[in-house]
Order: structure tokens, then sequence, then C-alpha cells
């Protein structure tokens, strides 16, 4: 019998040690559950956070990898597109089962407008997925984006760095020269943080926009809470609608339009819009250009996809809002459309991941010309990241609109953006030539100055003389070229009306510098029988002579005349005095130093051709003889643009 209860004290206690085997969980279990619980609950910021700090420990394969891919997920939807990027990459090398880490991956991609990246991983997808609509649908919109980036809309954005921070700053509202905004910058009321984003719950905010820029942000502390606040706009008594979301509470799971209304030179407290629910959410609201309907973002029952564009309208004598109405399936997709908007002609605008487009939301037109089709807007508006919340509304400083991005190069996350008309473009395309050779002449500096200007923009030929430089209509220019070895030379570029691009070619010709004491005969210096004044035709040689010499302050030279052998010779050496003296007094008059210039006169010591005394010439052969030459007696081979 005593074995007999021995047995079964050691079958207790091994069933006892087998059970605490299986009660025995490792330590990071809790950890994980935490980070499920909030991803779960769309807190995804937090979740990245939670799964990162947990999968160093995790050792078993199929978890370890299910915690990647809730990692790369989590900041995926947090639209954390660098980090996402970082994570699906180990994601896609890892061996995760299911084919649409392939399709995030690509789509991450594309976000950062990698396109030909993109289009090979979602060709990988297919081949996983043959003929799935959206990676087909995906690779055409590769396609299509690196057309609009290589060809570009006559549009300027820049982004407005002066109220953007680094935290979310989207959704502006122009109204009487003032922007308004959402933004989670450090300013917003509350202490609380949005765990799907990480960043303080948003707030509204607005600026005054003086002289094309912003002046002091100003909390719009009467719509204000601790909570999500964005997307506003008004009607045309000034009341102001705009998306809350949390609830003044911060319980609420969804968004919801308010109106504050303006009376009394002050705004009432917000009300909800009797077409909210619980149930689904609200925003992005938007009125038409005629204040008839309200446009909004919405998830209800009844749409063609995630949040569709509605529109309700309000009655004044019966105090009532009309059933919601679906814009249909020329604007909505199975994704999301948001941020609805209208220009001065009509015309419909909304953010959209589900139309064909660049990367993640992009700006769409739905043309009051064209109400059955949907326009991509295109580069610049658009880019691979996500772009929303065009409002056109043309302020007295020449911006023509307002967006918000999260592009790269940005202050921050998403950032306020203007839009401006793009100027027609002048290029100046040169070539610098040796004269002598008539070759290029590489690595010579080009200045170019706008006139009554001080400001040189200053560039270099490349190996084949070439230089290139984008100028403004309507402004004359004037080009200079040096090198070593060579004299400083330049042309003028008069002012060119243009209302098309415009490409011009210019070549600016390069003289080496002679050696000294060599004599050159300017070509056009000659003078009329016993007179010394400087002819009509003569004075263009003289300016482009004297322009020489501004271009090559340390060039000294001497200004050589001459006669013919008519005349006695003493009247011949005073008259080719006479005649060097006039050229100096032109230069002189042109603004050239006198100490420059070496007057002199040979009379008729070095004829060019035998037209000696006694001999019989015409009257063109002893005018060869009557003529001006120049000597450099100084040079200068350094580099002086002026």
């Amino acid at each position: 019998m005593k074995h007999k209860h021995f047995l079964f004290l050691i079958a207790l206690l091994f069933s006892c040690f087998t059970y605490g085997q299986e009660k025995v969980q490792p330590a990071y279990i809790m950890e994980l559950e935490k980070a499920d619980q909030c991803f779960q609950a769309k807190k995804y910021n937090t979740a990245a956070q939670l799964y990162q700090r947990v999968y160093p420990k995790i050792k078993e394969l199929t978890s370890k990898e299910q915690t990647l891919y809730k990692i790369a997920e989590s900041y995926r939807l947090s639209n954390n597109f660098g980090n996402a990027l970082k994570w699906y990459e180990n994601l896609v090398n890892s061996k995760y089962p299911d084919p649409q880490i392939l399709f995030n991956y690509a789509q991450l991609l594309k976000n950062f407008e990698r396109y030909e990246d993109a289009t090979r991983v979602f060709n990988d997808y297919l081949f996983e997925m043959p003929d799935n609509k959206l990676a087909l649908e995906a690779i055409e919109g590769c396609k299509q984006a690196a057309d609009w980036k290589a060809k570009p809309e006559r549009f300027l954005v820049k982004n407005l760095t002066q109220i953007n921070t680094p935290y979310s700053d989207y959704g502006p509202y122009f109204h009487e020269q003032h922007l308004y905004f959402s933004s989670s910058r450090k300013e917003a009321q509350g202490n609380g943080i949005f765990e799907w984003t990480g960043q303080k719950y948003a707030d509204i905010f607005s600026s005054q926009i003086m002289n094309g820029s912003p002046l002091q942000v100003v909390s719009q502390k009467n719509i204000n809470t601790d909570f999500n606040e964005g997307a506003l706009c008004m009607d045309s008594l000034q009341n102001i609608y705009f998306t809350q979301c949390n609830g003044a509470d911060g319980k609420g799971l969804n968004c919801k339009i308010l109106v504050s209304y303006f009376t009394e030179n002050k705004y009432s407290n917000p009300q909800v819009l009797p077409f909210n629910s619980d149930s689904f959410s609200c925003g992005h609201p938007f009125w038409d250009n005629q204040y008839k309907y309200l446009y909004f973002a919405s998830d209800r029952p009844g749409g063609m996809g995630k949040k569709d564009i509605w529109k309700t309208q309000y009655s004044f004598t019966k105090n009532e809002w009309s059933k919601p109405e679906n814009l249909g399936t020329t604007i909505n997709t199975n994704e999301d459309e948001l941020f609805p908007s209208f220009d001065q002609k009509g015309n419909l605008y909304v953010a959209s991941k589900g139309h064909i487009g660049m990367g993640g939301l992009d700006i769409f037109k739905c043309s009051t010309d064209s109400p059955n089709t949907i326009k991509n807007m295109g580069s610049p508006i658009n880019s691979g990241a996500d772009d929303l919340g065009l409002h056109w509304s043309i302020d007295s400083n020449g911006a023509m609109g307002y967006f918000s991005s999260n592009r790269p190069g940005g202050t921050g996350d998403d950032d306020l953006y203007a839009i401006y008309a793009k100027p027609f473009q002048l290029i100046v395309n040169g070539t610098i030539i040796d004269r002598e050779t008539e070759k290029p002449v590489p690595s010579a500096f080009v200045g170019i100055t706008e006139q009554d200007s001080k400001n040189i923009v200053q560039i270099k030929s490349d190996e084949d003389g070439q230089f290139s430089s984008s100028l403004l209509f309507n402004k004359n220019y004037a080009f200079s070229a040096s090198k070593n070895s060579y004299l400083n030379s330049g042309i003028a570029l008069q002012a060119i009306v243009g209302q098309n691009d415009t490409t011009i070619q210019v070549i600016v010709w390069l003289d080496r510098i002679p050696a000294k004491e060599a004599e050159l005969t300017v070509q056009g210096i000659y003078y009329d029988l016993d007179q010394w004044q400087i002819r009509k035709d003569a004075e263009p040689v003289l300016d482009s002579l004297a322009a020489v010499l501004k271009l090559n302050p340390g060039l000294v030279i001497e200004l050589a005349s001459h006669t013919d052998s008519r005349a006695e010779a003493p009247y011949n050496l005073d008259l080719s005095k006479k005649r060097a003296n006039s050229c100096v007094s032109y230069l002189v008059n042109k603004g050239i130093d006198n100490s420059r210039l070496v007057p002199a006169g040979y009379g008729e010591q070095f004829l060019v051709n035998n037209c000696s005394d006694g001999i019989d010439c015409s009257e063109a052969e002893h005018q060869a003889n009557r003529r001006t030459t120049i000597k450099f007696l100084k040079t200068d081979s350094k580099i002086k643009v002026r």
C-alpha cells in the first residue's frame, strides 16, 4: 500500500509540476497584450513604441514576425512614412506569409516617389495576386506620377516656414486676409497626447497675412477644447463650421461637425449639427460658392467605401438640414475622399486615395465644365506624400491658394504651403568662344548683371564653354566673361517681352591678351583728309574700345594715330597728334581714366601701303593710312568682373 501512496504522490507532484509549467508565460506577454490593445484602439503611435520595446525579447519566430508586422503597420497607419518604410523593408525580407505586405511596401516606396522601385514591388505582388485591380491601378499611377513630375503644372509652391512647426499643421482656410488652420503645436490647449499620432490634440489657429508673410499665430479659443479641432469654413454670415473629434470630454470615438454662430459681434458656444451621429464620423465642412450646400467628408452608411464626400442643404424657412446626399462614383471611391472645397468658378476639389495618384492623398479637381470627370492636379501641388486641404482664395499678396502636405523637405509633419502662379521663364544659353581659334573656352567666369542693379550672378562655363541661366523678362542684362590669359569681354542683352517660356542663345567672344608692345589696328577709326575730328562711323568702334577698357581695368594702352603721305611731314606729325588726342578725349568722355590712355602721333612714318610721296594712289588707298592703332603698354591677366 505504501508504494501505491508513493506512486500517487509522484503522480500528483508531476501533475502539479506540469500544471505549473503550463501556467508559466514569457515575461513580455503582458507587454505584447498591452501593445495589441493600443493597436486595436487605433493608438498607433503608442502601439509602435510598445511593440518596438518588446520586439527584441521575442524568441518564437511566428510571434516575432507578427510583432514586426504590427510595428510596420503602426507607423504606416499613423502616417509616419519614414519609419514605416524602414520597418517594412525588414518585414518584406522576413518570412511573413501575407502578400499584402508587398502592396503596402510598394505604396510606401511610391510615397517617397521611388516610382521604379514601387512598380517592381507591385509586380511582385501581382505574381502572388494575379490581375489584382488595385495593383494594376497603382502601377498605372506610378507611370502617370513620373510623367506629372517630369512635366509640372505652372505653379510655384512655397512652404510657410514662418508659421509651420515640427508638428502637424494642416487644413488651411483663407478669409479676409487671415489664414485659419489646424495644428498640434505645443501651444494647443490641454496637455493630453493623441495616441494615434503621438502629438498633442489639434486646435484651430489663425494668422493674418501681410505683404506675403504670416504674422503672429493666434489660437481660436472660442471653439478650441482640450481635444481635436480642425478643418473649418465660414458662411456668408461669418458663422464658423468646423470638425471636432473625441468630444468635449475626450471620450468620443468619432468626429462631428459643429457650428459657432456669429451674433452681436461674438461667437456662440459650438453646437453639433443634427446630421452627425455617434455611429460614424463627419468632418471637413465647406460651403459651395452660393452657400446653398454644405459639403463634408463622412463614413456614414450608404457610401462607396471608407470616407466619401456628401452634401446637405439648410432650409431657413424650416430651420432644418436635408438628408445628406452622396456625390457618387465620379468623386467617391472605395478609399478615402476628404477635404472638399470650391474655387471662385465653382469647381470642386477633393483629396483622395482612391483615384490614380502620385502616392498618398492627392488633390483632384471636378470641373463645372466636365462634372462627370475628375482630374489629378499633378505636380507640384501633388507629390508622393499626402497632399490635402486645398483652398483657392487669391489674396492681396499674390498667393492663389493654400494647401497642406507632409512631403519631404518641410518643417515637420504636415506643413502649410502657399500656391503662386509660375512666371514664364527666360532661359539664356551661352557659349564662350576664343575669337582666334573659334574653339570653346572652358571654365571661364561669367557675370550676369541686371541693368541699374549691382547684383551679379556668377557662374562658370563647362568643359564645352557653355553656361545657362534663368532670367526675368522685361529687364536689360549685361554679360561679362573672363579667364586668365584673356581680355575680359562682354555683351548686352536688351529686354525681351515674353508670354511663353523662351530660350535664347548668346555667344561671348574672348580675345587673348596680346604681348606687350604688340600693335593692333582698330578697324574703323579713320579720318577725313586734313581732319582730326572723330567721324560718326568711328564712334561705335571707340565705344567698343571703351567697353573693353572698362571690363579690363588693368589695361594701359597707347593710341597711335597716323596720316597719309600728302602734305609736309611736320604738318602730318602735328595732325596725327591731334587725331590721337581726339581719341583720348572721346574715351575720357566715356568714363575711361586719362592715366590709362597714352596718345601718340606718328605722322606718315608708318604707311600700310606703297602710297608714299610721289606715288599715284587712289583715295581709298590714302584713306587706309589715315588711321589709329592701339599698343598695349601694360596688361593685367587677373580675373576681374565689373
